[in-house]
């Protein structure tokens, strides 16, 4: 199995206080045959210097020095200098479990498939986990049209970037870019599509990567770049998944996200006593493309379950948002 080298990318920008811990338990892998791809996004701090010595010390390892262009096109830049079969990414102040490659890659081997995703964890700065909802996987392959209901209709296959295993060539036949033009929300309409592209998807149940809230992290308010970035995100992943013959499932995820970003905000605007300026800024139609009666009948429609949890949250909505 380890005849196969596959690509791990972390896209680094001034994290010389964690950055130790993310390499390192990138080279503690169970699994050997690794190309480890750092992407110096131009840090002003001691990160080259750390990066540099662990290629030092490790022959897996390749430092790529570059200007400061953001996390998006450090990934993409990562993408286009690995030569493994299969890839990953990393975010820099994580940590993966030892076992991650060996129990993902043994997944792909064992059912054929294109793409591993695997649970993981929520944790503070002290490496203790978060009581925060996390994919419910079994360990099962399911066919792409699945998967693409189980990213749309459930929280089991989030659009992050660092808990999947994908086969590098069809990121690269297809095109398969993160979005740098925005400043966030860059890599979900991007695993939508991979896994549009995917013969076969496998799910792995294990908790195998930390993902760490550092303090700031843990609440933080969302601009209005970056909520033009998710109404962007989640559209396109709408119009992506009518284009797949999954039209209705499109619309329920684009509502239901947003529903649940916006309530979001509202609860940290009442928290830091309305002085984040959400109050009243935008309207039904900037977020959700549709009036807020379209959007309740939308509600009513996908599921009974929603109607007194989503009223709730419908009523908070309609007194924030513009009239």
């Amino acid at each position: 199995m380890e005849n196969t080298k596959i690509s791990i990318v972390v896209p680094i920008y001034n994290a010389e206080k964690y950055i130790d811990r993310c390499v390192s338990s990138i080279l503690a892998q169970s699994y050997r045959n690794l190309e480890v791809l750092l992407m110096d996004d131009g840090s002003t701090d001691g990160t080259p210097a750390i990066l540099d010595d662990f290629a030092k010390k490790d022959d897996r390892v390749r430092v790529i020095h570059k200007e400061n262009t953001g996390h998006a096109n450090s990934r993409n830049c990562g993408l286009l200098e690995a030569t493994g079969e299969f890839i990953t990414f990393m975010d820099c102040d994580d940590y993966m479990h030892p076992d991650f490659i060996d129990k993902m890659y043994g997944a792909i081997c064992e059912d054929g498939s294109d793409m591993a995703c695997c649970s993981f964890r929520y944790v503070d700065e002290e490496g203790k986990e978060l009581d925060w909802t996390t994919p419910v996987l079994d360990r099962k392959a399911v066919s792409s049209a699945d998967a693409q209901r189980d990213f749309l209709l459930t929280h089991n296959i989030e659009g992050f970037s660092w808990n999947k295993l994908v086969r590098r060539s069809i990121m690269m036949e297809q095109g398969l870019r993160y979005a740098e033009d925005q400043k966030a929300f860059v890599d979900m309409l991007l695993w939508y599509r991979f896994i549009s592209f995917s013969g076969r998807v496998s799910y792995v149940a294990d908790k195998l990567y930390d993902y760490y809230q550092m303090p700031g992290s843990v609440v933080h308010s969302i601009g209005d770049e970056k909520m033009g970035n998710f109404v962007t995100t989640t559209t396109n992943i709408r119009q992506q998944a009518t284009e797949n013959g999954l039209g209705r499932e499109g619309e329920y995820y684009q509502t239901s996200r947003m529903l649940s970003q916006v309530y979001d905000q509202i609860r940290i605007d009442v928290k830091s006593g309305l002085k984040s300026g959400f109050l009243r800024k935008y309207g039904w139609e900037q977020l959700f493309g549709a009036p807020g009666k379209e959007v309740r009948k939308r509600i009513r429609s996908f599921s009974k379950e929603w109607e007194i949890m989503r009223g709730i949250k419908l009523l908070l909505i309609g007194l924030y948002l513009k009239k």
